[in-house]
């Protein structure tokens, strides 16, 4: 997304004085101490507070301008460097591209514009991590995923699923609460609906905010973002159907 404008004569003293300096975070290891593994950053950089942000420097349409992996969909390319938090798990498991796999990323943008946080997220950025993720919350993957294309599954998931049709977890940590996790990071949540409870964080030029999102709000865009992440992609709603939802009325 590229929401600003009126930035391209201003220095990068000027640029800071509007967006705010920036501010970092050490990436630590799992005890805690400043990791050292050489492909580790040594910190992430929070994103711009924009509600913080006067306003004559933000369009008033912005648009999603990321063409940076697009392609003819009748000459799909071998394979594509889409971050594996965007990546439907048709992409993860088959390596199948197309405009299904794009809606799914749809989906993930719109909610994280929404709250401020990724839908599905992994600090490992490893596959079968995010395959999880998708999973405690949109639930079975289909055949033959499930059985058979998901080599890890039996790691991570039993064979049957509960009376609601939920996977269930092969151990009870992957659900389990914990008290030194942030506020903004949902846990043992099962529902797009409960993925939302958070709000939407953001940080500003000192500390953190949070905004709830509203309760009538919540089906709605859960509805949403189920019909362009159904797990078969033949069954995920196209674009032109997705902008009618009631949500964009909201």
């Amino acid at each position: 997304m590229h929401p600003v404008t009126g930035f391209d004569r201003l220095s990068e003293e000027e640029i800071l004085s509007i967006l705010g300096e920036p501010r970092c975070n050490p990436v630590l290891d799992a005890n805690g101490k400043e990791n050292t593994m050489p492909t580790a950053p040594r910190y992430l950089v929070y994103p711009v507070a924009w509600e913080s942000v006067d306003t004559q420097f933000l369009l008033k349409t912005p648009k999603i301008i990321d063409f940076g992996e697009c392609f003819d969909i009748s000459n799909p390319p071998e394979d594509v460097g889409t971050p594996g938090c965007y990546r439907s798990p048709e992409l993860l498991l088959e390596n199948q591209l197309g405009i299904a796999s794009d809606l799914w990323a749809l989906a993930c943008t719109l909610f994280e514009i929404r709250t401020g946080r990724k839908l599905f997220d992994s600090f490992h950025d490893d596959d079968d991590d995010y395959l999880e993720a998708m999973c405690l919350v949109l639930g079975r993957l289909p055949e033959p995923w499930w059985p058979t294309t998901w080599e890890a599954r039996k790691r991570f998931f039993k064979d049957e699923t509960d009376e609601h049709g939920r996977a269930l977890p092969v151990h009870e940590s992957q659900t389990a609460v914990y008290d030194n996790v942030h506020p903004s990071a949902p846990q043992g949540v099962r529902s797009l609906v409960d993925k939302m409870g958070p709000g939407l964080w953001y940080m500003d030029t000192k500390m953190w905010f949070n905004k709830k999102i509203p309760g009538e709000e919540k089906p709605i865009f859960a509805d949403l973002l189920g019909k362009l992440l159904a797990l078969k992609p033949k069954d995920r709603i196209s674009a032109e159907t997705a902008l009618e939802h009631e949500w964009f009325r909201m």
